[in-house]
C-alpha cells in the first residue's frame, strides 16, 4: 500500500511496532522502505550487533547509491544483494559457507554456530579455508570472505524471525496511515509504549484526529473513537482520572447518563477526591454547556 509506506518514510511511526522509537525513526527515514523485505532488513539492521559493528552505515551508503555495494564475490551475489553486500542474516551467513564451502545448508548452520566461540571460529577457519581454495576460490576472495565471516557471523539476525516481526509492523502502519484515531485510541488504550500519552495524543492531532475532552456521560475504561460531523475523534478515558478504581469507574459507566453533578454525586458513588478531580477535568463541561475543549 503505497500510503503505508509514504506514512512510514515519513517517520511519524509513534505506536508502530518496532519502528517508534527515535533511533528506528532515524533509520527509516535514511533508509526510505519501499517494500516488505525493506521492513524485514530495516527491523534486522537496528540491533546492537549490526550497530556495534558499524554494519547500517555501508548499507545505507550502497542503499542510497553513494557507494557500490561489495558483493564479495560474483558466487555469493545472489545471497547479498538484496542487503547491498551487508551481512544481516543468519541465512545469508549459511548461504555463504554452503556456497564457498560446498556443504548443505544444515551443515553450513552448524559451521555458524559453532563461530559463536573463539575455539569454534578458529576450528571452522582451519576447516574453510582448504574447502574455498579447493571450489576455486583465490586467496585475495578466501581472505576478504572470512574477513566478512569472522566479523559479522554472530551478529547475524534470523531472516524468518525478523519477518515475523514485520508483519505487525507493517499491519500497524497500515492502521496508522488509514484509520488513526481507532489505531492511536487503541494504542492509548492498551500499551503507549515509550512515550507519554501526551504525546501520542499531539500525535493524533498531528494527524487531523481531534481531542474530546473527559465527559462523565460519555467517556468510559477506554480511549473511544466517536464521530463528530464528518470527523472521527477520540474520547480521553476515566482509566486516567488518578486514584480513579476499576469499581469507580465500572459504577460511573453503569450509571451513564448523569443530569447533573448530584444525581452523579447519589448514584456513582465516587470519592470525594475523585469527584473534584472529575469536576477540575472537565467532566461535567458538557453537561452544563461548556466547551472548553481537551
Amino acid at each position: 500500500d503505497p500510503a503505508t509506506f509514504d506514512l512510514i518514510r515519513s517517520t511519524r511511526t509513534l505506536g508502530c511496532f518496532q519502528i517508534e522509537s527515535p533511533g528506528q525513526r532515524e533509520l527509516i527515514g535514511k533508509f526510505a522502505p519501499e517494500s516488505f523485505d525493506d521492513i524485514v532488513i530495516d527491523i534486522s539492521l537496528f540491533r546492537p550487533g549490526p550497530v556495534k559493528s558499524d554494519m547500517i552505515r555501508p548499507f545505507l551508503e550502497a542503499r542510497q547509491g553513494w557507494s557500490e555495494p561489495d558483493l564479495l564475490h560474483p558466487s555469493l551475489a545472489y545471497a547479498l544483494a538484496d542487503t547491498c553486500g551487508v551481512v544481516v542474516f543468519h541465512e545469508q551467513v549459511l548461504q555463504i559457507v554452503a556456497t564457498t564451502a560446498g556443504v548443505s545448508l544444515a551443515q553450513a548452520d552448524e559451521v555458524r554456530r559453532a563461530m559463536g566461540s573463539t575455539t569454534g571460529q578458529a576450528q571452522v577457519q582451519e576447516w574453510w579455508r582448504p574447502r574455498a581454495a579447493a571450489r576455486g576460490y583465490d586467496p585475495e576472495d578466501i581472505e576478504r570472505i572470512w574477513e566478512v565471516l569472522a566479523a559479522f557471523a554472530s551478529f547475524g539476525f534470523c531472516k524468518a524471525h525478523a519477518a515475523a516481526f514485520a508483519l505487525p509492523t507493517y499491519q500497524s502502519a497500515w492502521l496508522k496511515t488509514h484509520h488513526p484515531a481507532a489505531f492511536l485510541a487503541g494504542v492509548l488504550t492498551h500499551d503507549p509504549g515509550m512515550y507519554p500519552k501526551r504525546l501520542i495524543l499531539d500525535d493524533a492531532r498531528g494527524f487531523g484526529v481531534p481531542i474530546l475532552g473527559l465527559d462523565i456521560n460519555a467517556s468510559d475504561e477506554t480511549y473511544r473513537v466517536e464521530r463528530i460531523g464528518d470527523e472521527l475523534g477520540i474520547r480521553l478515558s476515566l482509566a486516567d482520572v488518578k486514584g480513579m478504581s476499576e469499581a469507580e469507574i465500572a459504577r460511573v459507566v453503569a450509571g451513564q447518563p448523569y443530569a447533573d453533578l448530584p444525581d452523579f454525586w447519589t448514584r456513582a458513588q465516587v470519592s470525594r477526591p475523585i469527584a473534584e478531580r472529575l469536576v477540575l477535568a472537565g467532566g461535567f463541561d458538557a453537561l452544563y454547556g461548556l466547551d472548553l475543549g481537551a
